[in-house]
């Protein structure tokens, strides 16, 4: 079995949602009462967002480097960052440290090709949608991503950062959020719906949606770092 270190606290709600899923699915799936093993190191959310949200770029992927070295010496064969935002900088991080790194956004976009689905919606902070990381990865697997206008992208990002990274849950703000969502799926004919933050599935699930196929990064990527631990290869040919 392989050895799995996860950068957490960024933000700490999804990070224990990570932690939950880790063990229910690790005992669900090999039908046992044992634990896997897992390492996590719970970062300063706040330095690195200040990094994230200032676009200081470098002294970002120097900072999560640092962190990831932290848990490369204890011996870990694969590292995953819970969160999305700092995806931002995956593939210079990635070649930088000598652990194998677990890519949300790829293993999301995975997902959805797997599904048919070929257009989708991003929710997720401001620079998740904005930067073009997602859509870049997601064009790769023939899958066309787009975000809200600026006003509701604006709101997105001002809910997830004043509430759901402290895991505050307004039904005000998740009426409006299911409306930003179905304008999109209005305006832009979208077949599903991406939950890019984390902390996104706190508040919106499938439910939610009557026809819009919903991608929860937090499962899809909790059942990927099991897939690694496990020592089940992934067969993607595309990087």
């Amino acid at each position: 079995m392989k050895k799995i270190g996860i950068i957490g606290g960024i933000g700490p709600a999804s990070t224990m949602e990570y932690y939950r899923m880790l063990l229910e699915l690790y005992q669900a799936r090999l039908e046992t009462d044992h634990y896997p093993e897992i390492l996590i190191h719970s970062i300063n959310m706040t330095k690195m967002l200040d990094f994230v949200f200032n676009n200081r770029l470098e002294e970002l992927t120097d900072f999560l480097k640092g962190k990831i070295e932290t848990l490369e010496q204890s011996g870990v064969d694969y590292v995953a960052l819970a969160s999305n935002t700092p995806h931002l900088i995956f593939d210079k991080l990635s070649d930088s440290v000598n652990a194998k790194m677990i890519s949300i956004v790829k293993e999301t976009c995975k997902s959805i090709a797997k599904t048919g689905v070929t257009k989708v919606g991003l929710l997720g902070t401001k620079s998740t949608m904005s930067k073009g990381f997602y859509q870049s990865v997601a064009k790769r697997y023939g899958i066309e991503m787009v975000i809200p206008n600026e006003e509701n992208q604006d709101y997105v990002h001002e809910k997830y950062m004043r509430e759901l990274v402290f895991n505050h849950i307004n039904p005000n703000t998740k009426q409006r959020l299911v409306r930003i969502v179905n304008e999109l799926e209005e305006e832009e004919h979208i077949e599903g719906i991406v939950l890019g933050g984390t902390e996104l599935p706190l508040i919106l699930e499938q439910a939610d949606f009557e026809k819009l196929k919903v991608f929860n990064t937090t499962e899809i990527h909790v059942n990927a770092i099991l897939d690694r631990m496990l020592n089940k290869k992934d067969q993607t040919t595309l990087t």
